[in-house]
């Protein structure tokens, strides 16, 4: 049953796009917050927010990444998987952006956004390989006006849940879980470790394994 809700949480952001559009590939494509969403400002990470509730947008595109690849650790040298946890932040969170802007049921968002969200990840766009095959249809980026062309997807069947934060000599380390908000079934645990950096999510994430 767990792995049955796991491939349809994923396909819903990996395979249900919510236009047709096709677009140019990565080498050669503001939606306004809706009424009570908060939106996200660079280099403001406002002071009420955790860090678990900040990286809240991180853990969960990494964990939905490793999920869909299959792999129990975070590793960055596998570009395939760190570009979909990049995809998965800019999906699922990009249109709480202030700078993002809805096109054709797309999201675009310019260059300095996707920057944003992949230090959150420890990485910068320019050290990622051109857009892997499969997701050349639901992210590509437009060269001329320095926009990233998203496609949504949705998961609000499933949510992070950090259970505990603890402090430790290589950053904080975060014990949670990926949870159908259904019934609260734990479809994956993890742990992460944040440490911090000066960027709009106030953390990044050096660290992340399943199980």
């Amino acid at each position: 049953m767990k792995q049955v809700i796991l491939t349809t949480l994923i396909t819903s952001i990996l395979l249900l796009p919510l236009g047709s559009t096709a677009l140019a590939d990565h080498e050669e494509a503001p939606v306004q917050p809706s009424a009570g969403t908060q939106a996200f400002l660079p280099g403001d990470v406002p002071a009420e927010l955790t860090p678990a509730d900040s990286m809240g947008p991180a853990l969960h595109g990494i964990v939905l990444a490793m999920l869909n690849h299959d792999v129990t650790s975070f590793d960055l040298t596998n570009t395939d998987l760190a570009w979909e946890s990049l995809y998965n932040m800019l999906s699922l969170y990009g249109q709480l952006d202030s700078r993002s802007e809805i096109s054709e049921d797309l999201l675009l968002l310019p260059s300095e956004t996707a920057q944003d969200y992949a230090a959150a990840l420890d990485i910068t766009v320019e050290q990622l390989p051109p857009l892997p095959a499969s997701l050349k249809d639901r992210l590509t980026y437009d060269r001329s006006q320095e926009v990233y062309h998203v496609v949504c997807g949705s998961d609000a069947l499933a949510q992070i849940q950090v259970q505990e934060v603890q402090s430790t000599a290589q950053g904080l380390r975060l014990t949670g879980a990926l949870v159908y908000v259904v019934d609260n079934e734990e479809l994956a645990q993890f742990q992460a470790t944040l440490q911090l950096r000066d960027n709009m999510f106030g953390y990044a994430v050096t660290s992340l394994t399943l199980g």
